[in-house]
């Protein structure tokens, strides 16, 4: 009749506890839990029934044991050191609290093993579960089904006489069934009942002043399941449970929920990243992969975040929980084990643990930078950096020393994020054009959070600025042309002559044309391309080439191409507008970089060809007449798009170069396409001495082959008169002396 008159007087005090606490987590004492104990109630509740919201981080139970890694916090001592691991390393920061019964108990303990032992011996000890005979309820509950796994006191290591505080799952009196349950019942007479000296191994607190012991199942925790360990950690450590951060930013309940549940899932991680894999040959392999499989869930949900709903105030929670997570823990092997040898740790732990950092700590700068005095208080902006300097510190310890060695102070940008808000003087001088003072120059990552809110919120003059000031300035076009000053872009790249290099400028010829400024692309293109082309670099302007020759045959229509691409001499329409295209190209050499800051002239009055024929021939005239090195380039690029007229110009126009390389290539690839009449002009301007014999004999055959006797003959002569073993091939067609011949 005493236990269940004990069992009755415990469910009448849960009930009265959870009753005054209004169901809530993991209290110390039976008074009331502060406003942040309260939140990591509801985030114990949703992280012990966590299996359906992350499935790779449920307990498996019993076989998860410890590999004897222990926690030594810094100025405290588990309670339940010796039978009891909990997560953690010995190089664990954060401050954690200590046990009231330890000293009682390590008094005590060499004296209770001895009295059990005597026990034991003289009969009384009890049955195979170390508890007494003659105890009801244990006798009727041990002969339970076989679903049910009972765990006796010795399973969890030490034991304690009932008189003595100890864990739950250690105690004599009310047996322990290990299982996966994370939640209580009331009135329960399995792992719910206690006797009066039971404590609860997540909270460090007598079971019956416990605030999650039924609601989020305290009852249940052991130290053979690393997520009671990892959560047991954490109510330990107070920058992890009681962060000032959540308070600033007057987080609800779902948002200190999550946050709370991603550092326990970060503690699960490296608990069993520490712990290992049992492998083959009783080796344990200890895989970084659990570490890295929960920062890329907290990532997904942090950037589902930012886009979502919630907003910044919901990331910034997020990522407060997973980064204290991170910080606190370490990526180094544990050397401290007994069989070294036994144990197999993953290698490059270190990179992978400094890209999680680099990688957190930009969410940190763009939710940051998402933020405004609207959703985040001024306030709070002071106590994120406080916080953050806080993990910076215990980030940058753990980094020390790694190879090769991050490029700044871990978190370093976010505080500077936080420091130097959207109203700042300096960023609001910036933004307005108006800062001359460069060592206002922000980090990359906060520079790049910054224009991704500037973007969003189409504020292109002060992103123009912003970027301008960063030295930015290919980009900082970009913005101009949005803000609708197309008209200045050309005049700004003149000015900056640096601009020109690479391609650059090539990503804001494309944003001209997204907006419909198609004449400016076009003329921005030319410029970079001829403009300062004998000082500038030859590969750059074949870029912008490529770019004006895909362009402009983009406008030819399929009639277009076919009539210009048409086998033998070009139409009258096409020769007129190469002319005036050669005439439009030599007077716009003469000044290039004034000639195009206006408009590109349409075709002359009365012209018979289209304005896309126009335009393609301007570009040939253009390439020939201000840069001739390049105008074989600009030949092949022409008919690689499948426009051998346009090659074919470029040759008419550079045909007084007599270039062997040139004359080679119009031979092979014009003179099969168009014909030798339409290559007749060029031919007729080429020097015959310069040419090779054998390319003389095979032009002299091409052309008396074409009854161009005359042009034949001369090539035939020179290549005879060259005295070259390599003219035997020529062969002279035979004489006739009809009138008609």
């Amino acid at each position: 009749g005493q236990p269940q008159q004990q069992q009755g007087q415990q469910g009448q005090q849960q009930q009265n506890a959870q009753g005054q606490q209004g169901q809530n987590f993991i209290g110390r004492s039976s008074s009331a839990p502060p406003p942040q104990q309260q939140m990591a109630v509801a985030a114990a509740r949703r992280a012990s029934a966590g299996s359906g919201d992350i499935p790779q981080f449920t307990s498996q139970g019993s076989q998860f044991t410890s590999q004897g890694s222990q926690v030594t916090s810094q100025g405290s001592h588990n309670s339940f050191a010796s039978s009891s691991p909990v997560l953690g390393t010995p190089q664990m920061h954060g401050s954690s609290r200590a046990s009231p019964h330890l000293q009682q108990q390590q008094q005590q303990q060499a004296h209770h093993q001895q009295l059990l032992m005597m026990q034991q011996h003289q009969g009384r000890g009890g049955n195979a579960n170390g508890a007494p005979d003659d105890n009801p309820s244990l006798s009727a509950t041990s002969t339970g089904g076989a679903a049910m796994q009972m765990a006796g006191p010795s399973q969890f290591g030490q034991s304690f006489l009932p008189d003595q505080p100890h864990s739950r799952s250690q105690c004599l009196v009310c047996p322990f069934v290990v299982g996966k349950e994370r939640a209580g019942q009331e009135g329960g007479t399995g792992n719910e009942a206690y006797c009066p000296n039971c404590h609860c191994f997540v909270c460090d607190t007598k079971a019956s002043e416990c605030q999650g012991w039924l609601c989020v199942g305290h009852c249940h925790a052991h130290e053979k399941d690393p997520y009671w360990s990892a959560l047991r950690l954490f109510t330990r450590i107070d920058m992890l449970c009681d962060s000032p951060l959540l308070q600033a930013l007057a987080c609800d309940e779902s948002a200190c929920i999550e946050a709370h549940r991603w550092c326990i899932n970060g503690l699960l991680g490296f608990h069993r990243y520490r712990d290992g894999d049992a492998g083959a040959d009783g080796i344990v392999n200890h895989s970084f992969q659990h570490v890295t499989d929960v920062t890329s869930s907290a990532m997904k949900a942090i950037v589902g975040h930012l886009s979502g709903p919630k907003g910044p105030r919901a990331t910034l929670a997020v990522l407060d929980g997973i980064t204290s997570a991170i910080v606190v823990n370490t990526w180094r092997a544990d050397n401290s084990m007994q069989d070294t040898s036994k144990h197999k740790w993953c290698p490059n732990t270190y990179p992978t643990y400094r890209a999680i950092l680099e990688q957190l700590e930009k969410y940190w700068v763009l939710a940051i930078a998402h933020t405004s005095t609207r959703c985040v208080p001024p306030q709070a902006l002071g106590t994120m950096a406080e916080r953050l300097k806080q993990l910076s510190k215990l980030a940058a310890s753990e980094v020390a020393g790694g190879n090769p060695p991050m490029s700044h102070t871990p978190l370093s940008d976010a505080i500077c994020a936080c420091e130097r808000g959207w109203t700042h003087p300096a960023v609001v001088a910036i933004l307005e054009g108006q800062c001359t003072d460069k060592t206002q120059i922000e980090p990359q990552t906060l520079q790049r959070a910054r224009l991704h809110v500037l973007e969003r919120t189409q504020r292109w003059n002060e992103a123009y600025h912003y970027e301008v000031f960063h030295g930015h300035y290919a980009k900082s076009l970009n913005y101009m042309v949005r803000a609708g000053r197309s008209g200045d872009v050309i005049s700004m790249v003149q000015r900056q002559g640096a601009m020109i290099t690479g391609n650059s400028c090539i990503t804001v010829c494309n944003e001209l044309v997204v907006c419909g400024h198609m004449d400016t692309a076009m003329r921005l293109a030319m410029f970079c391309a001829f403009g300062d082309f004998q000082g500038g670099d030859a590969a750059s302007a074949r870029q912008y080439i490529e770019w004006l020759v895909e362009h402009v045959v983009q406008q030819l229509d399929p009639s277009e191409k076919q009539a210009r691409n048409c086998f033998g001499p070009p139409s009258g329409a096409i020769e007129s507008a190469r002319r005036d295209a050669e005439d439009w190209a030599r007077q716009l050499s003469k000044n290039l970089g004034e000639g195009l800051l206006q408009p590109l002239a349409e075709p002359p009055l009365g012209s018979l060809y289209p304005e896309a024929t126009y335009a393609v021939e301007r570009v040939a005239a253009l390439c020939a007449v201000c840069a001739p090195t390049l105008a074989l380039a600009c030949a092949k690029t022409f008919t690689q798009k499948e426009d051998f007229c346009a090659g074919l110009s470029i040759t008419l126009l550079s045909s007084a170069l007599c270039d062997t390389t040139f004359i080679s290539w119009a031979i092979q690839e014009l003179i099969p396409r168009m014909g030798v009449a339409a290559v007749l002009p060029a031919i007729q301007l080429w020097r015959t001495e310069l040419v090779p014999v054998e390319t003389q004999v095979i032009l002299a055959n091409t052309l008396l082959s074409s009854h161009e006797q005359a042009e034949g003959m001369r090539w035939a002569k020179a290549s005879q008169g060259g005295g070259q073993s390599q003219a035997d091939g020529f062969v002279m067609p035979p004489a006739s002396l009809e009138p008609s011949k």
